[in-house]
């Protein structure tokens, strides 16, 4: 079974073999030739993907306000009057928010029946 590296753990595995080589006397040129991927390779690991550019590490309060919202969320899933479509939109609403999805693109799908729109 292969271990997966990052390419930063890769290269940092790489530095040190080049260091010990050095130190040792040994063929430390062997190891400067290699990229963070090839080194990888010759020791039976395997490069982890790189995480998409667009990721973006949430703040506590961020990821708290997001729990909590998706607990309202699921709560309101569980009510038993909704009918399987109304679940269906709840749900796919739940995943978006889970997904990180920005919630005001899919507005025009989260129009609620009950929603007064003589009120104008």
């Amino acid at each position: 079974m292969a271990k997966f590296l990052s390419e930063s753990e890769a290269e940092n595995k790489r530095q040190k073999a080049i260091d010990f080589m050095e130190r040792i006397g040994g063929d430390a040129d062997k190891f400067r030739e290699m990229s963070a991927a090839d080194y990888a390779a010759s020791k039976g690991s395997e490069l982890l993907p790189n995480p998409s550019k667009g990721t973006r590490i949430m703040t506590k309060t961020e990821l708290a306000n997001t729990l909590d919202e998706l607990a309202d969320g699921l709560e309101e899933a569980l009510d038993p009057e909704l009918t399987r479509e109304e679940l269906v939109a709840k749900v796919k609403g739940l995943a978006d928010i889970a997904g990180g999805e920005d919630e005001d693109e899919d507005d025009e799908d989260d129009f609620d029946e009950d929603d007064d729109l003589s009120e104008e």
